[in-house]
């Protein structure tokens, strides 16, 4: 996956009807035709077929062509004016434009029937009134109707998204639990652990602290997000251990903006991307693995290091597991995108840093 930019675009976006939006035209339209004929035709409309028949067609296909007009603006105020503080201004423009457009759509079928005629009609005055007071009751009803319906699938949609992305942190944990309490890492810590013990005490017991901090933030580490200057504290326990270790083989420069450290990310982040980096890569004191995090504008984080890539016979290259949790949760969070970019000598990725304003599902 390759994302050149790393700032998301804001575009334009066209009106687009969903099942809703047809669901509640075909409640709604029917009875506003009977209501608009029956004022407009008295009694004849349902005493005389042709009548019946004939202006709840043309009744029908009037309201039906303005109806689409009536759902652009309201997915256009939607689009203009998403969040739940918009409400009352998105529903008194809504309001206000709808009550409008039907006082014409009405002036049109008590005039235009009058003008041609149709089914013998004449104009009455005060049964046009009392459909441009109809036609305002039923703006705000199904204005009402329209936000009632969209707050309820919001709902939903947030709950759907909230399980989704438990389920994504559980993995993250579970990710990290697995990297650092596998037998394999919990051997070669104890080996260094143990070889620090009869060389340098000091440096022992500085590696058993920071091996406590590792797993004591592995096993604290919840849902919630945790800001930079956090994370950044982790990793230099984390890349302490990787250190003694793998010694000159492996390398980590930090060029963060002090002003980032209080910005927010999902906790591991920084571990899972520098883990996927070293198991995937090949790493010697002649041939260093460089793994450089920086600044990259106000509320990104560039991760950048040489590729050295380690031969597997009779493996197909992927994503590192970690690398799509990560991915999967910024969607989730904050509806950005994670950029990657890869070549011959190097990879680039892009995370974003979230903003107290952006942590809420949406």
């Amino acid at each position: 996956m390759t994302v050149d930019a790393h700032t998301p675009l804001k575009r334009f976006k066209l009106p687009q009807y969903t099942r809703k939006d047809l669901w509640i035209f075909a409640a709604v339209v029917p009875v506003i035709v009977l209501v608009y004929n029956s004022l407009l035709f008295g009694g004849r409309f349902f005493t005389e077929r042709r009548v019946f028949l004939w202006g709840s067609l043309a009744t029908f296909l009037i309201l039906g062509s303005f109806w689409f007009v009536f759902t652009a603006i309201a997915v256009t105020l939607r689009n203009r004016f998403p969040k739940d503080s918009d409400l009352v201004k998105r529903m008194f423009i809504s309001i206000f434009l709808f009550i409008l457009i039907n006082a014409l759509i009405v002036t049109i079928l008590f005039w235009g029937y009058d003008y041609f005629h149709f089914l013998n009609y004449e104009l009455n005055q005060i049964r046009y009134q009392w459909t441009l007071l109809s036609a305002a009751i039923f703006n705000v009803f199904v204005t009402i109707l329209h936000e009632g319906v969209d707050s309820f699938e919001k709902w939903k949609k947030t709950m759907t998204e909230t399980q989704q992305l438990k389920k994504v942190y559980m993995q993250s944990r579970l990710l990290g639990l697995k990297s650092q309490m596998n037998p394999h890492f919990l051997f070669n810590s104890l080996n260094s652990l143990s070889s620090l013990i009869s060389e340098n005490t000091t440096e022992a017991e500085k590696f058993l602290d920071e091996m406590s901090k590792v797993y004591r933030y592995l096993l604290r580490s919840d849902d919630r997000l945790v800001t930079l200057g956090t994370e950044v504290q982790f990793l230099h326990s984390y890349y302490y251990l990787l250190k003694v270790r793998y010694g000159d083989g492996i390398n980590l420069t930090l060029q963060i903006k002090e002003e980032q450290l209080s910005l927010l990310m999902p906790p591991l982040t920084l571990q899972l991307l520098v883990e996927n980096t070293f198991t995937a890569n090949t790493m010697s004191k002649d041939s260093p693995l460089n793994i450089t995090i920086s600044s990259l504008g106000e509320q990104w984080l560039q991760i950048q290091h040489n590729v050295q890539p380690k031969i597997r016979i009779g493996i197909q290259e992927s994503e590192p597991v970690g690398l799509d949790n990560i991915i999967n949760k910024y969607r989730l969070l904050c509806r950005q995108t994670v950029a990657i970019r890869q070549t011959e000598k190097q990879r680039i990725i892009h995370i974003p840093l979230i903003d107290q304003e952006e942590t809420s599902v949406t």
